[in-house]
């Protein structure tokens, strides 16, 4: 659990995507866009459409804004994060703007430079688990579901003589 201070002064602990989230869901991305790019040369094949240029650019603008549109539209989650219980947050814990989802999106390409490396270095670095384009935009990724292991569960206390209201 990290804690980060919220606009109001509230600290509040959210834990971290653990860089396997970050690197599964980014795999589980990366088939998405692979299938819809096998799907676009197989609809350009069967359309006869091998030279027209103009609708290359408009079946493949969704490959090249994915991950800006879906961390826009989507809460902060592409399919990968979604699948992985992971989302986009800002360090105060709010909801990114469409500023730091662009420049989450600007900053990518350095990211993921020599097989992600960038990536992986800057997030083990940073104390938030930021890559460079989270420290850009001021956000990072942290866990939807709460890691609760059973002897949690069975150390917890029943509330006897609490009132429901």
């Amino acid at each position: 659990m990290t804690k980060f201070i919220t606009n109001q002064n509230i600290e509040i602990k959210l834990e971290l995507a653990g860089l396997g989230d970050r690197i599964l869901a980014f795999l589980i991305d990366a088939c998405i866009i692979f299938l819809y790019i096998l799907f676009v040369v197989f609809l350009m094949s069967i359309l006869g459409s091998g030279g027209n240029e103009v609708l290359w650019f408009v079946f493949l603008l969704p490959f090249v804004f994915y991950s800006l549109l879906f961390e826009i539209f989507a809460n902060g989650q592409t399919p990968g994060k979604k699948i992985r219980a992971i989302k986009v947050v800002k360090l105060d814990g709010g909801s990114p703007g469409i500023l730091n989802y662009f420049l989450r999106w600007v900053l990518r390409p350095i990211d993921i430079l020599i097989y992600g490396s960038i990536a992986v270095m800057s997030i083990i670095v940073t104390k938030t688990g930021q890559r460079i384009g989270d420290s850009a935009a001021g956000t990072t990724v942290i866990r939807l579901r709460a890691s609760v292991s059973l002897s949690d569960v069975k150390s917890m206390k029943r509330g006897e003589g609490r009132q429901v209201i």
